[in-house]
């Protein structure tokens, strides 16, 4: 699942306004006249349509309603022919069984009838079920609805004489019934005679048959023709009112487009010009617009390119620094090592906030939605800010809410840079005095409040704050120094999270920044919040990781520099100096451990990556650590690297305590894997 969303690029163009010839007066009072023609035409078109889309719905209203009759009269028609054939059934059935069964298809028939013309008397609803001999499906049924119309009583005689025929249709097949009942008695008693006189009132019964079905049939075939007629005089009506429509409609269309191509003319032929100077006007703006693109892509491309290039010296700097600072120095020479260490430190800052700037600016900032333990964020701040107020000789406090919600979702690390930020901007400007953190939760925010007592601003100086490399004061920049985005990356990264910030300050009293997120409260606790903190001793990290280091890197500064680290956490090393030389020592050697960089000569580190995840896969052999070591510190870079199966990520410069717990995570999480598979 992806936790991450990407913060949109703002886009700022300056508009010009052409200003537009002005038309003469008896241009705008033709063209007046010709708009209020073509709006009554147009209105008038409308009004039509209304006019005769009402006709036409209750055409095909009244068309759909006799199609219903029509289909009734063919269910009547079909359930007399029904009727007729179960009737001469009865009579050649030879047990009780049988008749009973024709019977009943007759009674169901007759039933179905009555139904049928009580619908076309009152209204209703008419079935017909159809057998099908369908895998899944036994029938098909279709249903009509039928609405009788009051004006047209045409079909009324057919159903009133239809209605006594079906009666004695019933009864003279409850007669047959009678009789053929009588005829099996006397076949049981052996009575011939009987039996053969009782066959020859059957014989004589069917022969009075016909003439009931004849004039139920005649009535029933009436009904039905006169409904096909009504249905073919509706739809030829139908036809006509669409096209008399179609007529009117053509017309009145061909009006508005002479009118709307008059008009068009008059007024082409008189703004022209303007529409010449409009379209020039617009074409300047697309290009601007388009360079104006072409610059920001470039300048983001170079600041990610500036960004690579200069850490990769100041992973040495910071690095060696790092290094010298555990050595047995002259003091002198000790304070020199801490300022190398301390400028490589700020100068990495200044790359970050530039890059990051470079990123909102971009649109490539991304923000991560997971969840993380409030308190302890809140606490590394403060461990942080702490020691360099303690530094300055300020008094640093915090006030946190004991309400606050200890796991909350959202982007723990931008969390921490802004409050960072603030915190550092507020000991910057203080020369005495104090501090303050307070955070409060308020309905369903989180309020952040940074007061400090330091120099202020007036209300001018208000006006200029959240503006890349600007700060309150010409003045301040020579003074204090900075780049001044380090407020408009927190404003905007604020922003990004839902959230808004304010400032109160007075000159020579002090600010106060206030800000407040919504950060919902998680709904389960993240693994790492969970885990247990490991009693004992530390295992030593030579002993953990149990085997040799692949350093894969082409510069051979970082190599020696990579190599150092390595040796001072107890961990014995060999170097290949691009991603095919890794993949020939990795095939003739054993490796507990691979430290990758991404951009080398002949084959680069994420290919190398995935050549040695499939050839694990191809020989279901266990799989290599590897962790990124390298310049390319955008997000995009890191996710290149996890998904060419990279374990683990550190972007350059290159901490030896931070190398340290990255292997260790990798190796713990190794370990405690092992047994479950």
């Amino acid at each position: 699942m992806d936790h991450t969303r990407r913060v949109p690029a703002g886009l700022a163009t300056d508009t010009g306004q052409t200003a537009l010839p002005v038309v003469p007066d008896v241009a705008v009072t033709s063209i007046r006249w010709l708009f209020g023609v073509f709006i009554l035409c147009l209105t008038l078109l409308l009004g039509l349509r209304v006019v005769f889309s009402d006709l036409q719905a209750e055409l095909n209203a009244r068309s759909t309603n006799e199609r219903a009759r029509l289909f009734i009269g063919e269910e009547i028609v079909r359930g007399i022919h029904g009727i007729e054939k179960d009737l001469y059934r009865m009579a050649s059935t030879s047990n009780l069984a049988g008749l009973r069964r024709v019977n009943l298809s007759i009674e169901h028939q007759m039933e179905k009838l009555r139904h049928d013309l009580n619908v076309l008397k009152q209204g209703g609803t008419v079935r017909r079920e159809v057998q099908l001999n369908l895998e899944g499906r036994d029938e098909m049924v279709r249903e009509v609805a039928y609405r009788p119309d009051q004006d047209n009583d045409r079909h009324v005689m057919e159903l009133i004489e239809i209605a006594p025929l079906l009666d004695t249709l019933g009864e003279k097949t409850q007669e047959l019934e009678d009789i053929l009942v009588r005829s099996w008695e006397f076949q049981e008693r052996e009575d011939l005679q009987g039996f053969f006189d009782l066959h020859v009132d059957i014989d004589l019964f069917i022969k009075h048959i016909p003439p009931y079905f004849e004039r139920i049939a005649e009535n029933a075939n009436r009904l039905f023709f006169d409904s096909s007629e009504q249905l073919r005089n509706l739809e030829t009506a139908l036809q006509l009112q669409s096209d008399r429509l179609k007529a009117v409609e053509l017309s009145l269309i061909v009006l508005v487009i002479l009118l709307t191509s008059l008009a068009g003319w008059i007024f082409l032929k008189r703004i022209g010009q303007a529409n010449r100077q409009l379209a020039n006007s617009a074409q300047e703006m697309r290009v601007a617009k388009d360079a104006a693109e072409r610059a920001s892509r470039a300048k983001s491309e170079f600041v990610s390119r500036m960004s690579h290039e200069l850490r990769t010296p100041l992973n040495a700097i910071i690095g060696f620094a790092e290094l010298l600072e555990a050595e047995p120095l002259a003091p002198s020479h000790q304070n020199y090592v801490n300022l190398i260490g301390s400028s490589g430190k700020h100068l990495m800052e200044l790359i970050n906030a530039v890059l990051d700037h470079a990123k909102i600016e971009a649109g490539g900032m991304t923000l991560e939605q997971i969840a993380f333990d409030l308190h302890a964020a809140i606490e590394a701040v403060k461990t942080i800010v702490g020691d360099r107020a303690t530094a300055k000789g300020l008094e640093f406090t915090a006030n946190i809410d004991p309400k606050l919600p200890r796991f909350v979702v959202g982007d723990p690390t931008r969390l921490r840079q802004i409050l960072i930020n603030l915190l550092v901007n507020a000991i910057k400007f203080t020369a005495h005095g104090d501090i303050n953190l307070c955070i409060a939760r308020e309905d369903q925010r989180i309020v952040f409040s940074v007061r400090d007592s330091g120099i202020g601003m007036d209300a001018a100086g208000i006006a200029r704050l959240f503006q890349p490399f600007s700060q309150a004061d010409d003045s301040i920049t020579r003074k204090f120094g900075g780049t001044g985005l380090g407020l408009m990356i927190s404003k905007e990264l604020i922003e990004a999270m839902g959230g808004g910030i304010d400032v109160e300050s007075a000159p020579n009293v002090g600010s106060v920044f206030r800000f407040w997120l919504r950060l919902r409260e998680a709904e389960s606790i993240p693994e790492r919040a969970t885990d247990a903190a490991p009693s004992g001793p530390q295992e030593t990290l030579a002993s953990l990781v149990a085997g040799r280091v692949l350093l894969v890197d082409d510069n051979s500064v970082n190599q020696q520099l990579a190599g150092a680290m390595l040796n001072r956490l107890g961990l014995s090393h060999d170097f290949a100096n691009n991603g095919a030389e890794a993949l020939r020592q990795l095939a003739s050697a054993d490796y507990a451990l691979v430290l990758m960089d991404m951009e080398m000569p002949e084959m680069d580190g994420v290919t190398a990556t995935t050549h040695i995840r499939a050839h694990e896969a191809a020989r279901g052999a266990a799989r290599l650590p590897i962790i990124a070591m390298t310049a390319n510190a955008m997000q995009e870079d890191r996710d290149r690297c996890f998904a060419a199966g990279m374990d683990g990520y550190l972007s350059k410069p290159v901490r030896l305590a931070t190398l340290n717990t990255e292997v260790r995570r990798l190796f713990a999480a190794t370990t405690a894997a092992a047994p479950a598979s």
